[in-house]
C-alpha cells in the first residue's frame, strides 16, 4: 500500500504498496495483445464497468465463513523479513505495527482511526486468502513485513496509533457481506483513482465498484514534495518502455486520461503505453502518481514530466483522511467518504 508513514521520515513514504501491485500490471501487460507495430495496444473497447455501489444500506450481514472465523480475536503469523523468521501474534498487535508504518504518528486521531479500519480490513482479507494465495506459497503465513508484498511494519508502535487501533478494534468494511479491497495511497491530489485506471486488468474491479474516483483534499494538508512533482526521463528509457528504438521518440504526450482525471495512456513516439506500467518501468518514487499534469521537451534528450500527489490514488486517501478530520469529520464519515456504499462493522470485542 501508499503510505506517508512518513513522508518526514522516509521523504513520506511513497507509495508502499503499489510495488506489489503494480507487479500485476507487469503480469497483465505481459498478456496483453499488442499493436501490429509490437507496442501495447490500446484496447479496442474499455471493459464493462461494475454497476455503482448503493449509497443507503441496511446493517451489513456478514458472509458465513467471515461471521464463524472471526468470533474472537484471531492469531496472525507474519513472515519477518529482519530476521527470516515466522512469528505469530494477535491481530490486533499486527494491525498496530501497520498503521505506524503507515502514517504520521501526530495525524489526528480520526485520520488515524480511518487507516486503522482499512488497515484491518486488509488484513483480514488476506487472512481469508485460499492456499494458492502468494504469501502462503512462499512463506507458509498469512501476511509479511514486505510492504511490497502486503503493507507497511514499524516495530515501533506509538502511544497516538495504539489509541486509534484500540478505538476501532475488531471495526472493518464490508460489501456484500465481505471484506472490502481497502486500498490506500498517500496523496491522490484533487480526486481519488478509478480502479482501471491504477491496475489494468486486476480481477477485483468488478467486485469492487465502491473504489471510484471521489473528491479528495489532501492537497490542503500534505507538504509541497507530496502535492507537486518532477520526473526527468529520457529518450532511451522512454524506447524501452514502449519498445521502440530511441531515434523513434519524437513525441511524447498523454494520449489519454482516466474518469479521475489522470493520465491513462502515454503516447511515446507512434505507440501508446498505459500510464501505470510507465510508472511501474520508470520507478514508483520517482513517477510519483500517474496524475500527470504536463510533459514537455527538456535538454538534450530529456523528456520532463510534471505531476501531482503521489501514489496509486485508489481508495482512502491518507492526507485527504487528515485533512477531512482537520474539518471535524469522524473516522468512520471518511471511511464513507473513500469507500462509497460500503457497510462498517465489529467483527469482535
Amino acid at each position: 500500500m501508499t503510505g506517508p508513514a512518513g513522508t518526514r521520515r522516509l521523504a513520506l513514504r511513497p507509495a508502499v504498496w503499489t510495488a506489489a501491485a503494480l507487479l500485476l500490471i507487469h503480469s497483465f501487460l505481459a498478456s496483453a495483445p499488442r499493436s501490429g507495430a509490437g507496442g501495447w495496444a490500446q484496447p479496442a473497447k474499455p471493459a464493462p464497468r461494475a454497476r455503482a455501489a448503493p449509497q443507503d444500506a441496511s446493517p451489513p450481514r456478514l458472509s458465513p465463513e467471515l461471521a464463524g472465523r472471526f468470533r474472537r480475536e484471531p492469531e496472525i503469523t507474519v513472515f519477518d523479513h529482519a530476521t527470516g523468521a515466522v512469528r505469530s501474534m494477535p491481530l490486533e498487535e499486527y494491525v498496530a505495527h501497520v498503521v505506524a508504518g503507515e502514517v504520521i504518528p501526530t495525524w489526528s486521531p480520526a485520520a488515524l482511526g480511518a487507516q486503522a479500519v482499512a488497515a484491518r480490513t486488509y488484513t483480514v482479507r488476506l487472512m481469508m486468502a485460499g492456499e494458492d494465495a502468494t504469501l502462503r506459497r512462499l512463506y507458509g503465513t498469512d501476511t509479511s513485513t514486505n510492504p511490497a508484498e502486503a503493507q507497511a511494519y514499524s516495530e515501533h508502535v506509538p502511544a497516538s496509533v495504539r489509541k486509534a487501533v484500540a478505538a476501532t478494534r475488531g471495526e472493518i468494511l464490508v460489501y456484500r457481506g465481505k471484506p472490502v479491497v481497502a486500498l490506500f495511497s498517500a496523496c491522490a491530489a484533487g480526486r481519488t483513482a478509478a480502479m482501471d485506471e491504477s491496475f489494468p486488468g486486476d480481477p477485483r474491479t468488478a467486485e469492487a465498484p465502491y473504489l471510484r474516483p471521489v473528491p479528495s483534499r489532501c492537497e490542503e494538508a500534505a507538504p509541497e514534495d507530496i502535492r507537486r512533482w518532477t520526473a526527468a526521463l529520457t529518450s532511451a528509457e522512454l524506447a524501452a518502455i514502449a519498445r521502440l528504438d530511441p531515434g523513434a521518440v519524437d513525441r511524447v504526450r498523454i494520449a489519454r486520461r482516466g474518469p479521475s482525471g489522470r493520465a491513462l495512456f502515454i503516447q511515446i513516439g507512434p505507440r501508446q503505453v498505459y500510464a501505470a506500467a510507465l510508472r511501474l518501468h520508470a520507478g514508483a518514487n520517482r513517477v510519483k502518481s500517474t496524475w500527470i499534469t504536463d510533459i514537455e521537451r527538456g535538454e538534450g534528450d530529456l523528456w520532463i514530466f510534471h505531476g501531482r500527489g503521489w501514489g496509486h490514488g485508489v481508495g482512502l486517501d491518507q492526507w485527504g483522511a487528515e485533512a477531512m478530520a482537520r474539518d471535524g469529520r469522524g473516522y468512520r464519515e471518511i471511511l464513507r467518504h473513500y469507500y462509497p456504499g460500503t457497510g462498517l462493522v465489529r467483527l469482535y470485542r
